[in-house]
Order: C-alpha cells, then sequence, then structure tokens
C-alpha cells in the first residue's frame, strides 16, 4: 500500500505539472513571439530612423567637438526602447503570471524615466559643449574661463531637471553646486585681489603724493 500511494502521489504531481506547463504553453509560445517581433520592429523603425536622421544631417546642427555620441544616435535609442518596452510589456500580459507580469510592469514604467533622464542629460552635455566651443572659439576677454563656467551651469540644469524623473532629490546637485561657486567666488576673489593689489598700491601712492602737494 506504501509503495501504491507514493506511485499515484508522483503520477499526479506529473500530471500536475503537465496541465500546468500545456495551460501555459500558449501564453509563453505567444509572449516569445511578441518579443520577437517586437524587436525585429525596433530595429527596423530604429535603422530605418537612423538613415533619416543622416541624411537631413541632424548632427551638422549642433557639432560637438571631442563628443563620442552623436544626436541621430541618442534619438535613434530611444525610439528603439520605447518600441521594445512596449511589445515587452504586451508580452508580460500574455503571460498572464501575476508576480511576472507585477515586476515587469514595475520595470517597463520606471526604463522610461530611466531614458528620458539619459536624454535629458546627453541632450544637456551636447549643448553645453557647443556653447563652451562657441565663447572658447570667440574673442571675448576671459572667453575659455566664461565657457567652462557656461559649460558647468548647463550640466547643472540638465542634472536638476533629470534626477526627478528617476525619482531623485536634486537637493543634492544643488548643495553642491553652492559649495562649487562659493568656491569659484572665493578663488576669484582671491586671484582679483591679487591682480590688483598693484593697481591699488599704486592708486594708494598717487593719492599720498597729492595730499603732500596740497600741504
Amino acid at each position: 500500500m506504501p509503495g501504491i500511494d507514493l506511485v499515484a502521489l508522483v503520477a499526479q504531481a506529473l500530471a500536475s505539472v503537465w496541465n500546468s506547463t500545456v495551460t501555459l504553453l500558449p501564453n509563453i509560445v505567444a509572449a516569445v513571439i511578441i518579443v520577437i517581433v517586437g524587436f525585429v520592429i525596433g530595429k527596423l523603425v530604429g535603422t530605418a530612423l537612423e538613415e533619416i536622421l543622416m541624411r537631413i544631417k541632424i548632427d551638422d546642427y549642433v557639432k560637438v567637438k571631442r563628443a563620442e555620441f552623436k544626436i541621430s544616435h541618442i534619438f535613434t535609442m530611444v525610439v528603439k526602447w520605447v518600441i521594445y518596452l512596449v511589445f515587452i510589456q504586451q508580452a508580460a500580459a500574455a503571460l498572464q503570471i501575476g508576480v511576472i507580469s507585477a515586476f515587469v510592469g514595475e520595470v517597463v514604467s520606471f526604463i522610461p524615466n530611466v531614458l528620458t533622464a539619459m536624454v535629458v542629460v546627453a541632450a544637456g552635455y551636447a549643448i553645453g559643449k557647443y556653447i563652451e566651443e562657441l565663447i572658447s572659439d570667440s574673442d571675448f576677454v576671459y572667453a575659455h574661463l566664461m565657457s567652462r563656467v557656461f559649460f558647468f551651469m548647463i550640466i547643472y540644469i540638465s542634472m536638476a531637471l533629470a534626477l526627478p524623473k528617476v525619482g531623485l532629490d536634486p537637493t543634492l546637485v544643488n548643495n553642491i553646486l553652492l559649495i562649487v561657486v562659493g568656491a569659484v567666488g572665493f578663488g576669484f576673489a582671491i586671484a582679483l585681489g591679487l591682480g590688483l593689489k598693484e593697481h591699488v598700491a599704486d592708486m594708494a601712492e598717487g593719492q599720498m603724493r597729492k595730499l603732500q602737494r596740497k600741504r
């Protein structure tokens, strides 16, 4: 009797696994097909979009020296991942598994925020480098210093805009900016004081001579 009960128990377990597999198999196949179709469509749309952007020469509008990325590549990557995520979300819904569907749903809902933050930072970097090079190549006094200041200000603005997209408080960036601005201001004041030391001494000496002549 114990042997018969054991065989029956194993048979029941195998039957349960088989029934679950048969029940889920159509959903798994559908999810795999959806992901494959989404990957193919994302690749095709990304390739076509990049070709269009290259033909209209969108990268020529924002030329950044020494940069390892292009605006067309960033835009294409974002579009492709949006397509991927849409199909991944549909595949998770097709699986009809509560835990997996909820987890994938959370990931899918969070990744667009990450991509948006990355685009904001990348765009800020590209714009910052463009303005930096534009000012640096000009004939302004202290052009190099001004170009760096503008670059870091634009990077700060892009970071302050990007951090809330991923649920982070931009207060840390604000505090860092205050420290940097204070340090730069203090250093500039010292440099200005040292640079004007001789001029101030000459002016004081000239005033003393005028007073002595009046006497």
